[in-house]
């Protein structure tokens, strides 16, 4: 009898552990149901991470260099390597024939400089087109960036993918009321970091799906905000508040651009939108669909004007252009560096600049990489910093 018991209650003891088992692995297949696979895991996050590689997430760095200036291309070698970058050059173009201008190139009255730096933009979207490269950087030599550059831009990376993508579930639909039309009375939106977990998670490009921008203007001399009753680009705006790579509103340089984010918005905040009035083509990434549309319409099918000017009339849709999706960020990521010595060597494309420069200085950027190279290659992290916080704006002059 007792064996029988004990035979009746080991029978009951496997029922119950093979119920617990089966319900055990049931629940797990469906929690795993819910769980993105691994590999989606991996997309979602490396994307974002792409951004701080050696290309900044992009498929390549293009840098425009005079074959003459080997100067600048040293300056340009030194700061991609000390700051984790790869770059690959493009020889600047020089004696521009004007039989291989676009129509109206002939008589535009451009200068030999200007034509040559438009020749060298066009080479590099032609390169940009001919690799068939997702996406590309270009730069122009005398560029400099933040040492911080990389976290820059995946906080603007964050803030793009708030202007161009789609709201979660949907593909038609967008944060910014305005992205598919702007009408006089519209306003502006704000929107801030952390928005971004709204809108799709991009999975071509981490500064939003690359079918869904042109350009990118990261480098300008000069921006202004999209208003609505001049032009039919987005209002909607990022603001990047609290952020240490910005001076302090007393050193921002507004230079050939508005003030408006210098005096409309806090301290240390950055701002990110949709291109109006660029000056200075010194640094934007380009999607494929992008450079085949820029070559078109300034290569083959009009030549209006400075190269910046022609790149701002395809990011706001005048003259007859083919219209671009093109963001900008105020103040920039890349600016003009200005090294010591004779200020005609500023530049190969005009030749307004005489006398000595007696201070080195890049507008707006606080650990400029040119300013810190012997600090770097010193292994030292007290960085020159021309525009400390508290402290009085230094006359750069011009």
């Amino acid at each position: 009898m007792a064996t029988q018991k004990r035979s009746l209650s080991g029978r009951c003891w496997l029922m119950f552990s093979a119920v617990m088992l089966f319900l055990l692995f049931s629940a797990a297949i469906t929690f795993r149901r819910h769980l993105p696979s691994p590999r989606q895991l991996k997309r979602r996050e490396s994307l974002l991470e792409h951004v701080a590689n050696s290309t900044l997430g992009f498929e390549k760095i293009l840098v425009i260099n005079l074959p003459s200036r080997r100067d600048k291309r040293d300056a340009m070698s030194l700061a991609a390597a000390l700051t984790g970058l790869q770059l690959e050059y493009i020889d600047g173009a020089v004696d521009v024939e004007a039989k291989t201008l676009p129509p109206g190139g002939a008589d535009s009255g451009r200068t030999p400089g200007e034509l040559g730096n438009w020749r060298a933009h066009m080479d590099c979207l032609q390169r940009v087109v001919e690799l068939n490269l997702s996406s590309a950087l270009i730069l122009e030599d005398d560029s400099d960036w933040d040492l911080r550059i990389k976290s820059q831009m995946q906080e603007f990376a964050a803030a793009s993918r708030i202007l161009l993508q789609p709201l979660r579930g949907t593909s038609d639909r967008f944060m910014d009321p305005t992205h598919l039309t702007t009408k006089s009375t519209d306003e502006p939106a704000s929107y801030h970091l952390g928005h971004e977990s709204q809108v799709a998670e991009p999975v071509s490009s981490p500064y939003g799906d690359i079918a869904g921008w042109d350009l990118l203007w990261l480098g300008h001399c000069g921006a202004r905000f999209p208003i609505p009753a001049e032009e039919a680009a987005p209002l909607g705006r990022v603001e990047i508040t609290d952020d240490p790579t910005v001076p302090e509103t007393q050193h921002l340089d507004p230079q050939f651009g508005g003030r408006e984010y210098i005096d409309q918005y806090p301290a240390h905040t950055r701002i990110v939108s949709h291109v109006r009035g660029n000056y200075c083509t010194l640094g934007y990434a380009v999607s494929q669909q992008g450079a085949r549309k820029i070559l078109y319409e300034m290569a083959i099918h009009a030549f209006t004007g400075p190269t910046d000017l022609m790149l701002h009339q395809v990011c706001g849709d005048t003259d007859g252009r083919i219209r671009l999706t093109c963001l900008s960020v105020q103040p920039q990521l890349f600016q003009h560096h200005r090294p010591l010595g004779d200020k005609s060597a500023f530049s190969d494309i005009s030749n307004v600049w005489s006398g000595q420069n007696k201070l080195a200085f890049t507008r707006n950027v606080r650990w400029s990489t040119h300013l810190n190279f012997g600090k770097l290659l010193a292994g030292k992290t007290d960085y020159v910093d021309l525009f400390k916080d508290g402290q009085e704006a230094i006359d750069l002059g011009a």
